[in-house]
């Protein structure tokens, strides 16, 4: 008991209100299938007028309870909640999706039905049944998704549905804020003495309530405590997510409860987080981790051909990531455990995550290079716990190869990634090294800048007409991104693409080099004219230089941002004119060179216009050269962009002689 009390002291975040009244005894702050006329003719939140839809109360409750027909405990996780729609940009809301663990859940029901006001009255239109789609979206997970019909503004949209488990103490967090304003967000927990849960708040908004009180079980002819814990945030404002953000949930207000232990009923304590080198033995000794990585004799012919060819350690390393990624078709399915096997991930040609990841761990120690696995969580997935060891919260493994004292992490599952370049998905802070000499995490970061020069040898007719060559060269994830956009397209589908994505350009010719050789530059090189002749009046032309990559508008739009800055990886953009002006004109008036720096050298803006001649040549080169700012960070950043718009837009003035 003394350890237990320790662990209740150590994990609460914030102060509970006690007591022993009974949770159970308070009434539920919405009931489906009750939509009153004032919801119904509501028009406008007045705290947010620009809400397109807002989320009238959003109740969810956990609760384990004992099951005398199966006699063991039984989790459910049922939710209620109800949204007004407002504006047409608010009809998806009225879409329900949720996921869920094939292996850990059941789905035990899903109600939906919508309410409009006609003619003075109520009138519902309840789901179809072929209006539910199940998804696969990945080995173990599945995706639930609902749509509601006759949806327009004015309707109220209301959802119910519960998850049902045998394992009992999987919690998921509870978010209080969402991407709409939230009036009334409640979420209760019901939880037997016999488990014991670390409670952990996070976000800005405060609790309108927020009380732990006691009630009683039974199970046979014992009875037993029940801690209830009831949490309630009241108008909770809309997220506003802005640009070079991780997941959302890693900043909204939630709560989060996360086994701790469980006590049997003698009062023993018995330790379920337990710490990361039994995660770690557990899976080293997994049937689809650890033990996967013991065997590669399918490999040996890759082996002995890369030993043949190959000589140093690194052009090991590039040959057997070249092989893994030009051999294996990735599903598109996450995951740390391999789908069967490696062997039968090795024949099918095609796996998940795991199975292409760990299979170029074993091919890299057979090569001699010293490689383990590192898993980790996903962007989307959310940033780790490092202080509370859980495997749970890990959803994807690649490979971390250490040649003399540098460390390469490689992901094999994108065709257009180069060696040296994770995927965006998996710059998430830190993941874990397993392996049989011991675990630790390490920070998981892209050792390349995404960079971008543009060059553009442009002339300028008397009649106002620009045209001439565009040339760009591209490496990091700015040609990753290229490579994707353009990849498998032909000569007239490449033409046609790049023609959309410069809005302000006519695309006559297009050519590229190294679109399909990951590991060089992308280079191309296009014959261009500008869409909009100059105007020309009283023998004065006005000319913006940036017929290309012009930052037109701040992407930083809040007064004040509670949540980081994340650019991913460091990035590097050279623009470059070239413009020969007519016969006869001069250059009348130009903007000022410019040296913008952000505190710390962690950005830089340098601009300048020259003149020799009919020449006229303009430099532009934006630099962010880290990865994340913090938010106290983001006023000084977000002045450093309303500079470089203001700057973006000045005029180049040519006047006639």
């Amino acid at each position: 008991m003394k350890h237990l009390t320790i662990i209740k002291l150590l994990v609460l975040s914030f102060v509970f209100i006690s007591s022993t009244s009974n949770l159970y005894a308070i009434k539920d702050p919405i009931k489906y299938g009750k939509v009153s006329m004032d919801e119904l003719k509501m028009t406008t939140y007045e705290k947010d007028t620009t809400a397109t839809a807002v989320y009238l109360c959003d109740y969810g409750v956990s609760k384990i309870q004992y099951e005398q027909a199966v006699k063991d405990f039984k989790y459910t996780y049922t939710r209620i909640y109800r949204i007004k729609i407002l504006k047409d940009e608010g009809l998806d809301y009225a879409n329900l999706e949720f996921g869920f663990n094939k292996n850990r859940y059941d789905v035990s029901m899903v109600k939906g039905c919508t309410y409009n006001l006609e003619n003075g009255k109520i009138s519902k239109t309840k789901i179809n049944s072929k209006d539910r789609i199940l998804e696969k979206t990945s080995d173990d997970y599945f995706t639930y998704k609902l749509a509601l019909a006759n949806v327009k503004p004015g309707s109220v949209i209301e959802f119910k549905y519960q998850l049902s488990s045998n394992i009992p103490w999987n919690l998921d967090p509870w978010y209080f804020q969402k991407d709409i304003p939230v009036l009334h967000s409640e979420f209760r927990a019901y939880l037997p003495e016999y488990f014991v849960y670390k409670k952990n708040g996070k976000g800005y908004l405060p609790f309108k309530v927020n009380e732990h009180t006691y009630s009683t079980g039974n199970m046979g002819s014992r009875t037993y405590t029940v801690d209830n814990y009831r949490f309630v945030v009241s108008d909770a404002p809309a997220f506003k997510k802005e640009p070079y953000t991780t997941t959302s949930k890693n900043y909204k207000s939630a709560i989060e409860f996360e086994i701790a232990g469980t006590k049997d009923g003698h009062g023993v304590y018995h330790d379920k987080t337990g710490n990361w080198d039994k995660i770690n033995t557990s899976l080293m000794e997994h049937s689809y981790f650890g033990s996967q990585l013991k065997g590669g004799g399918f490999l040996k012919e890759v082996v002995e051909e890369i030993n043949s060819t190959q000589s140093s350690d690194e052009e090991k390393m590039l040959a057997a990531f070249n092989y893994i990624k030009t051999n294996m078709k990735w599903n598109e399915y996450y995951g740390k455990f391999v789908t069967t096997s490696l062997r039968a991930a090795f024949k099918e040609k095609k796996g998940n995550v795991a199975d292409i990841n760990l299979m170029l761990v074993v091919l890299l120690n057979k090569l001699g290079l010293n490689t383990d696995p590192v898993i980790l969580s996903t962007r989307n997935n959310g940033l780790l716990s490092l202080f509370s060891p859980s495997q749970s919260k890990f959803n994807y493994v690649i490979a971390s190869c250490k040649l003399n004292d540098k460390r390469f992490f490689l992901d094999a599952t994108e065709k257009n990634c180069p060696c040296d370049l994770l995927p965006e998905r998996c710059i998430n802070d830190k993941g874990r090294v397993i392996s049989s000499s011991g675990s630790y995490f390490v920070d998981i970061k892209t050792n390349s800048i995404s960079r971008t020069a543009t060059i553009a040898k442009m002339n300028l007719s008397e009649d106002g007409i620009v045209s001439g060559n565009l040339s760009l060269s591209l490496n990091g994830f700015a040609a990753f991104e290229y490579r994707e956009a353009l990849q498998d397209q032909s000569e007239d589908e490449l033409l046609e693409t790049m023609d959309e994505a410069y809005k302000t350009l006519n695309v006559e010719s297009a050519e590229f080099k190294n679109l399909k050789a990951p590991e060089k530059n992308l280079t191309s090189s296009m014959d261009v004219e500008l869409v909009e002749e100059l105007d020309i009046t009283n023998n004065l032309i006005y000319f913006n230089p940036f017929i290309v990559s012009k930052i037109e508008s701040n992407p930083f739009t809040l007064e004040e941002r509670k949540y980081p800055v994340d650019y991913t990886y460091p990035t590097d953009k050279t623009y470059l004119l070239e413009l020969i002006i007519p016969e006869g004109y001069t250059l009348e008036s130009k903007p000022a060179p410019t040296r913008i720096n952000l505190p710390e050298k962690s950005g830089q803006y340098l601009y300048n216009v020259a003149a020799a001649g009919n020449k006229i040549m303009i430099t532009s080169r934006f630099k962010i050269n880290k990865r994340q700012f913090l938010f106290d960070e983001y006023a000084s950043l977000k002045e450093f962009y309303n500079l470089i718009v203001a700057k973006n837009a000045e005029m180049i003035v040519l006047k006639k002689m």
